[in-house]
């Protein structure tokens, strides 16, 4: 998991690991349904082998010269197709039998059976082993021996059925088993897509409901969302409804700073008067300049109270305008020019604090 580094997205992390678990999951269920197929076909097919096997023994018959007879008909056509891989035989066992009985599949052909010895019979005098057919196939032999007449007179019962022709059906349903899951686990993942997408939403409705507050369009986080994202939502109303508060119990400070400068400021511009000359003058007016930034600065706290967003924007154009007009007043010999190729620009801040900026920079 070390080296392991997920998408710096929520969106793709939940449809990734969707993705890995629905493709996890439908290999472990094909890896199930198939297995649990095979092992019902597998007994399926040796059943239909021992009842043919069964069938197999009840249509044969000794005459009592020892000659098998019989017309076997097991109620299989592949038994009657030349090479098909699906085969029977009736082969004596000891010198009083005689003769034999096999299947039209097998024609002229013989089948090379392995040693038999090696092939023990089970508890119920049965054997199954694979062979090699007569067209390249393998095929699966069902055997036993039984007695016909006297104890003397055995003969040996063989079914044989193509186990190439079971491992192709057995084939056949894997590849439609792994296409139709394929189908239904692209359609989970798309859905699941889907579904993540949807569920994300309202984060994205959340994140643009703060731009609206940051730009100074809204003042809280409005929007029905769901219970997982409501308490985020109220959190975030708060801790602007907080700075609003700081931000209030600012300005109010501010005003009362200036109105506590108020007097003392007056006291120093009569004083300056009465004493009069070069420095009452100096002292005079640099006591009114003070005097008219605290009046500028307590009148813009009182129209800052006045809104109810702790944001502000102004549109660039027309300050520039304005102070490009005073300037071109003040300054007649001088050309005043202001370009602006996007006509939407917004300051973040106040027109008077764009105007503070605009009017230094002319200035110098």
């Amino acid at each position: 998991m070390g080296g392991l580094k997920l998408p710096n997205s929520l969106t793709l992390r939940a449809i990734l690991l969707s993705t890995l678990w629905a493709a996890l999951s439908l290999a472990v269920i094909a890896s199930v349904i198939t297995t649990l197929y095979r092992g019902a076909a597998e007994k399926s097919y040796a059943n239909i082998l021992s009842a043919q096997l069964f069938s197999l023994i009840a249509a044969a018959d000794i005459e009592d010269d020892g000659r098998l007879t019989g017309a076997p008909e097991l109620g299989d056509i592949r038994y009657q197709q030349p090479a098909s891989g699906w085969y029977w035989s009736v082969e004596p066992v000891t010198e009083k039998v005689t003769g034999g009985l096999k299947s039209i599949s097998l024609g002229s052909g013989t089948i090379k059976l392995a040693d038999l010895k090696a092939q023990p019979f089970s508890p119920d005098f049965r054997r199954t082993y694979l062979a090699d057919g007569l067209d390249g196939e393998t095929v699966d032999v069902f055997e036993t021996e039984v007695a016909l007449g006297t104890e003397d007179q055995v003969a040996r019962f063989r079914v044989m059925g193509n186990r190439n022709e079971f491992e192709a059906e057995i084939a056949d349903f894997s590849r439609s088993l792994y296409l139709y899951l394929a189908v239904f686990g692209i359609g989970s993942i798309f859905v699941n897509a889907l579904a993540i997408l949807a569920g994300l939403r309202p984060l994205k409705s959340a994140a643009n409901a703060l731009a609206a507050v940051r730009e100074g369009k809204a003042h809280r986080l409005d929007g029905d969302f769901p219970s997982e994202i409501a308490p985020l939502a109220g959190e975030m109303n708060a801790l602007i409804d907080n700075n609003r508060r700081i931000v209030e119990r600012a300005r109010t400070q501010v005003g009362n700073l200036a109105h506590s400068l108020k007097t003392p400021l007056s006291v120093i511009i009569n004083e300056a008067r009465g004493i009069g000359g070069k420095t009452g003058k100096l002292v005079g007016d640099q006591a009114e300049a003070m005097q008219t930034q605290i009046q500028h600065y307590l009148q813009r706290a009182r129209v800052a109270a006045q809104r109810d967003s702790v944001v502000f924007r102004a549109p660039v154009q027309p300050v520039v305008d304005r102070m490009l007009r005073v300037m071109r007043k003040l300054n007649p010999e001088k050309s005043f020019d202001f370009g602006n190729e996007a006509n939407q620009v917004i300051f973040a801040g106040e027109a008077q604090d764009l105007e503070e900026i605009l009017g230094n920079l002319l200035e110098n």
